[in-house]
Parts: structure tokens; sequence; C-alpha cells
């Protein structure tokens, strides 16, 4: 009955699992698949995160299957040049990890679950989906349905890190306002060494154009391609392997053959929970705020909220302080309204801006403020998720 009931064994749930059990506290962790699902999703680590994961004793075998980025690029697609050009070396001395880090959100989970299942704290269900749950007045109850059956948990608390279409969420009956963006994301994975084509790319760029905008991610044995799919293209289509190429010819300039190792397509949205608790019940992650991946902060978000419910959970066990998860949902939401939101949403903004004048506008802003020592050192902050040491 002690125990802390979590949903969800993706990289926000077993972050929550591995900060509970590091202050002594028992969890359960249930996932609905029977194993960490590995299709290419998330993969950008922010210096806020990796301090965390130093913290929870991960950190050093992430980094040994992860790629460094070290440079952080914006291009004009259109004039084929680097307007933006930030060396992460200017919050060397906020951070210990001036860095960025791209590694596939799998090999994070898997490091957590494989720190789990050596931990006495812990016990993970694979193959639970999530059913329902009733509260009590000293705990709470939640029922799945697994390959036996339902079955019947009984716990402190049940947080939900069930994702996007969290069956929690949707039990308590919240809403999950937000905007759903017309552009949809066609990622791509490959072996192409884009630095021929584009002399001096860094390891993530981001490239400015009004009609296709493109995002480029390299992993230590892919490199992600993320290109713009506008509104009214058909995503049977775009998924193709001819419209691939063909996309991936006119941005490289060249028709070489090149490999197509993963595809896929997926709708971009902006929402955020009414609120992140509900008596025993609590979100965190995209259970309770998604937003567009432009900027790599959707999965950091995610296990920052982890830390953070960690810290409360702790807090309210200890000294019987309920208001100490109205905490956690105060700020957590604020900080996914106020600083998530406004920030992805700007990157966002900025791969598309379409008139001449606004992209010429971007452009100056982007090289004046790589040009200033403050200003960019200012601009790595946020972009790694340190706004506060501003």
């Amino acid at each position: 009955m002690d125990e802390v009931l979590i949903i969800g064994a993706g990289p926000v749930g077993l972050s929550l699992a591995v900060d509970l059990t590091s202050r002594g506290i028992p969890v359960v962790v249930f996932e609905q698949d029977q194993q960490i699902v590995k299709e290419i999703r998330a993969s950008t680590f922010h210096a806020a995160t990796m301090e965390k994961m130093e913290e929870w004793g991960v950190l050093d075998a992430v980094l040994a299957r992860g790629h460094r980025v070290d440079h952080l690029q914006f291009w004009d697609r259109r004039e084929r040049k680097i307007v933006g050009d930030f060396d992460y070396s200017a919050i060397a001395a906020d951070t210990k990890f001036p860095f960025r880090l791209q590694c596939p959100q799998h090999v994070y989970a898997e490091t957590l679950l494989e720190r789990l299942q050596r931990e006495p704290l812990a016990t993970i269900h694979f193959g639970h989906e999530f059913l329902s749950s009733r509260e009590g007045r000293s705990g709470i109850e939640a029922k799945f349905e697994t390959s036996r059956g339902v079955r019947s948990y009984s716990g402190r608390l049940l947080c939900g890190a069930d994702g996007a279409n969290s069956a929690l969420r949707r039990s308590l009956g919240l809403s999950f306002d937000g905007m759903t963006y017309e552009d949809r994301f066609l990622l791509i994975g490959t072996d192409l060494d884009l630095s021929r084509y584009y002399p001096g790319m860094a390891s993530v760029s981001y490239i400015f154009d009004p009609d296709e905008w493109v995002i480029t991610l390299q992993l230590n044995e892919l490199l992600r391609i993320v290109f713009q799919v506008a509104d009214g293209q058909d995503g049977e289509v775009e998924l193709s392997d001819d419209n691939i190429r063909r996309r991936v010819w006119k941005f490289i300039g060249e028709e070489i053959d090149f490999p197509i190792l993963h595809k896929s397509i997926y709708r971009v949205h902006q929402r955020v929970a009414d609120t992140f608790r509900v008596g025993r019940c609590l979100l965190l992650g995209d259970a309770a705020h998604i937003n567009n991946p432009a900027s790599g902060m959707g999965m950091n978000s995610g296990i920052l909220d982890a830390h953070c419910l960690g810290e409360k959970i702790s807090e309210y066990l200890t000294y019987e302080r309920d208001e100490a998860l109205d905490g956690y949902s105060t700020l957590r939401r604020s900080y996914a309204l106020d600083k998530i939101r406004g920030y992805t949403r700007q990157r966002y903004q900025d791969l598309s801006a379409a008139d001449v004048e606004t992209r010429q506008l971007r452009n100056q802003q982007y090289e004046a403020i790589s040009r200033d020592p403050q200003r960019a050192r200012d601009f790595l902050l946020r972009a790694a998720m340190l706004e506060h040491r501003i």
C-alpha cells in the first residue's frame, strides 16, 4: 500500500521510478506493451536533463551511446547559408554539460530499466493496460487488463506517464486544450553525410524555408532528417520511397542512391491538461502537456516533470503535506504554458516564416544574437532549458 503506482514505462515514467526509488520510495510501474518500444521517437537531451541524469547515476551509460553536439546552427535554405551558429562552450561556466546529446529515447529508457531491475524497491509489469482507478481515504486502487485477466493493485498515489493519449487523463475527465498544427512532420533515417552538400553543417541544424523547412539531427549511427509535410499533402504518398528520395535529392541538390533506414509521419500538437493533479492521481510528460518537437523539449520537459514530482511526492509522504502535490501541478503546468509553449512556438514560426521582410528580419536577428557573447549565452541557456540561470 505504500508504493507509488506509475503508468507508462517510457523515458518519463521510468525517470520518475528511478527518482522515487533513489529517495527510498517503492514503486510499481505498468506498461501496456510487452517491452520497451524501440521505434524512432525523441532523441534530444538538453543540459538541464543531463544534470538530473547525473543525479540518478545513469548519465555515463547514455553518454557512451549518444552523439555529442557542440554547435547549434540555423540555416537559410534558399540562400544556402548559416544565419546563426551557436557554440555551446558559451555556457561552460553555467553547467557541467555545455552541449546537446542526441541519443534515441529507447536507449535512455533501457538504461533506466536495467537500473530498476536491480532495484529492490521497484517492480515492473509489462503487458498491463490501464482500465480504471478508485480512490480511497488512504490510497488508490488501479485496475489493469493483462493476459491473465483484470488485475488490481493498490498504492498511495497513481502517476500517469502514459503519453499524449493518456488513459488516466481521459478517465479523470480532464480536457487537453490547445491546437493541432496544419503541418505534419515526415521523419526519415539514413546514413547520408550532409557536410558534402552543406559545408560546415553542425550535427543539429534547423534549415529555414517558407515552402519546405528541414531539421537535421545526427545520432551515432544514423542521420535523422525531418521534412515539413504541408496541410493537404497525402500522408501515404509522402511516405513512399520515391517521394522521400525526391525530397532528399532536392534538399542536397544531387540525385544519389542512399538507404532509407526509417520513415514515419506524425501530427504535431500544442496542448496542456486542465490540471496535473486530481486527488491521488498525477500527470506528467506527454500525458500532461505536449508541444511541437522543433526544439527537442518534449521528452526533456517530461523528465524534468519526473524530477520535480519525485521531490514533491517525497515531501508529501514524509511530512504529510498535501499541498506539495498541488505545488507540483501549479509549478510544472505554469512552466509548460509560460516557458515551453512560447519558446517552441517561436522556433516553429522561425522555420516557416513566409514573407521576404519577415525572413530577412529573422536572419538578421539570429546573426546578431549569435555574434554577441552575452546574447548567445542567454539564447543557449534557454535552448538548454536552463533559462533560470540567465
